[in-house]
């Protein structure tokens, strides 16, 4: 009994040590850089007329925990302006609106983070 017991042992400190040192990623959230890329390669602010525009850094102001579907809600800030005219742009006006974060595949295959706007 002891011997199983110690077997037991042995093997969840393994469990827990190879967890803990790979990071578990499909466990941990997005870092913050992570979020700032996903915002600014968002379809939303793209430069162009009829589109938003980022004036100034994308500044995290909440992380969520891991929603049901998978997503991670982030609550951000950010200064945004709209292309009105050919040569004319909007007054800069500050915004926090919430992203659904989520993993995705990019052509390459390789895996990136996605910025979703909350309505």
């Amino acid at each position: 009994m002891k011997s199983r017991m110690k077997y037991f042992s042995l093997f969840l400190l393994v469990i827990v040590f190879a967890f803990s040192s790979t990071g578990c990623s499909n466990l941990s959230g997005p870092t913050d850089e992570d979020v700032i890329k996903a915002i600014n390669e968002n379809k939303y602010y793209k430069s162009g007329v009829g589109v938003f525009t980022l004036q100034a850094p994308v500044v995290i102001l909440k992380k969520g925990s891991r929603n049901k579907d998978g997503s991670w809600p982030v609550k951000v800030k950010v200064i945004i302006t709209h292309a009105v005219g050919r040569d004319q742009t909007s007054e800069p006006k500050e915004l926090t609106p919430t992203f659904n974060m989520y993993k995705a595949k990019d052509n390459t295959g390789v895996t990136i983070w996605n910025a979703e706007l909350v309505p």
